[in-house]
């Protein structure tokens, strides 16, 4: 799978680790800015976090998310 290497920052702990992004998740997005939705455990073991990347691959900022809603079982 070729894809681009983004080294995420966790925005709330400063834990730093690499991730591979599609190279497809930037074809489909011409202009603009990509979303993508951090889970816990993907880059620190506490956190979720946005990040936002443009279309070059070039990370522009996180948002820290304020609750997760779960649907009850």
């Amino acid at each position: 799978m070729a894809g681009k290497e983004l080294v995420l920052t966790c925005p709330i702990c400063q834990k730093e680790k690499a991730i591979q992004v599609p190279d497809s998740v930037f074809a489909q997005k011409k202009f603009g800015t990509i979303k993508i939705q951090v889970p816990i455990g993907a880059v620190c073991p506490d956190h979720q976090f946005i990040v936002f990347v443009d279309s070059k691959g070039i990370i522009r900022g996180y948002e820290k998310i304020d609750i997760q809603m779960s649907m009850p079982t």
